[in-house]
């Protein structure tokens, strides 16, 4: 067996299936699979409950990008406006130009 790519070795040595104890084996390993996945409704049987936990995990990506592209444009207009409002006052501060 080929241990599906994890490249760990598998628990239990692996029957053949011949074996009369096969079937209880795969039940063990479809039950050891279904304890690991993660408790959210991504992978609930349900479409809508499905719908809804993909939408919430957009909408909390959505909303964390926006946080972090919202913080650096207000760094930028800081530092613009800072460097627009140094280079009037140095402007002025010359006096009138004729």
């Amino acid at each position: 067996m080929n241990n599906m790519g994890y490249g760990m070795p598998p628990q239990q040595p692996v029957p053949t299936q011949v074996d009369p104890g096969y079937v209880a084996y795969l039940e063990q390993r479809i039950v050891a699979l279904e304890q690991r996945l993660p408790r959210t409704n991504i992978v609930s049987p349900k479409f809508w409950s499905r719908a809804w936990a993909i939408f919430g995990h957009l909408l909390a990506i959505s909303a964390i990008i926006w946080l972090v592209m919202a913080v650096i444009s207000t760094i930028i207009a800081i530092i613009g406006g800072a460097a627009l409002f140094s280079s009037l006052s140095e402007i002025s501060s010359q006096g009138p130009i004729y």
